[in-house]
């Protein structure tokens, strides 16, 4: 499965990738034109159900997110990627409005 993370306020594009190996593992493979995402992709490798399905602050896919912009998508992005690919989740997303008051 890949996911296509563009349109960012920093403009640069993202693709996650995850294979699912079996039924508590998948594969992560990041390219990204961002170079913090990019190294932060190298580190991911292999992830187990426990990496994915672990609370935030604990979690070992926010735990190696070394990204300058702390609102970057991409770490809930590889998490919904990996939930969807492993059955965990739907292939829905959420939505949002910005209202100025």
């Amino acid at each position: 499965m890949k996911i296509i993370v563009k349109d960012q306020p920093c403009g640069y594009k993202t693709e996650i990738c995850v294979q699912k190996l079996d039924k508590r593992k998948v594969k992560v493979k990041i390219n990204s034109e961002c170079p913090d995402v990019q190294r932060y992709g190298e580190k991911l490798g292999v992830l187990d159900i426990k990496d994915i399905l672990t609370k935030i602050p604990e979690n070992k896919v926010y735990r190696l997110a070394d990204i300058r912009h702390s609102t970057c998508v991409v770490p809930y992005m590889i998490l919904k990627a990996c939930e969807i690919e492993l059955g965990l989740n739907v292939k829905k997303f959420f939505s949002y409005e910005i209202i100025d008051e």
